[in-house]
């Protein structure tokens, strides 16, 4: 059994129990919305979006986050759609092993954690499930342009595109790397920094991968391999 105690439902008077807003559905507003409902809390998640869609590619959950999922009652739901890999190796472009991480051993020597590996849609997936089970409400089509607190400071109302408005005691900002509400607090413009690097995703399919002999091992025996070289780098991660 998991040493990591599962969180239930704190129970709250209803004098005590907050009403959150929280704009943005994607992997932050719905572990945000797990947490707040966890405590005791009401939730309402507004996503810009027509419907929930198929986005990304994979995603890597490490101990400091599979320790919280796992808290939030989500391991087993998300254990079928997990890749465990052996171990994570840093390599020379030319292929030589600088430096590795075997994954079980780890494991093995805290107990509770793990490593796991995941289309970012199966993940988001199951956090949208988790906060629904839990009594969050999912609402789509609500773009949200602007916020208004109350004279009194006690109430905040998310105003959306086409006129709705959604009021609460708590509103949080989870509307991704273009946030309007990071910019309705910041009083400015904030568009995201350019850093200089760019990265290129795609996802193969194992079936193909299994008929090349070079490529087969990355499927057989799943391991996360990173090749470091001058000024860039190239990493594979696992079959999902």
């Amino acid at each position: 059994m998991s040493p990591i105690p599962i969180k239930h439902v704190q129970h709250r008077e209803e004098s005590c129990k907050l009403k959150v807003v929280i704009v943005g559905a994607g992997l932050g507003g719905l572990g945000a919305a797990i947490a707040c409902l966890l405590a005791g809390h009401s939730v309402k998640v507004l996503e810009s979006a027509h419907q929930i869609g198929e986005v990304g590619a994979g995603i890597q959950v490490l101990p400091n986050s599979s320790r919280v999922l796992t808290s939030w009652g989500l391991s087993e739901r998300l254990f079928k759609y997990a890749t465990w890999p052996r171990q994570c190796n840093f390599r020379h472009w030319k292929g030589e092993i600088i430096s590795s991480m075997n994954f079980h051993e780890s494991q093995s020597r805290f107990p509770g954690t793990w490593y796991g590996d995941f289309h970012r849609a199966s993940l988001h997936k199951c956090l949208m499930e988790r906060a629904i089970e839990l009594g969050g409400v999912l609402q789509c089509n609500s773009k949200v342009v602007d916020v208004v607190v109350s004279a009194d400071g006690t109430t905040v109302t998310a105003v959306m595109e086409d006129g709705r408005r959604e009021e609460g005691d708590l509103l949080i900002g989870a509307d991704g790397v273009f946030s309007r509400l990071s910019e309705i607090l910041l009083g400015r413009p904030n568009p995201p920094t350019k850093t200089g690097d760019l990265a290129y995703r795609l996802l193969l399919s194992t079936e193909e991968m299994m008929k090349d002999p070079e490529l087969r091992p990355f499927v057989e025996e799943p391991q996360v391999n990173y090749w470091l070289g001058p000024d860039a780098h190239a990493g594979n991660s696992w079959p999902l």
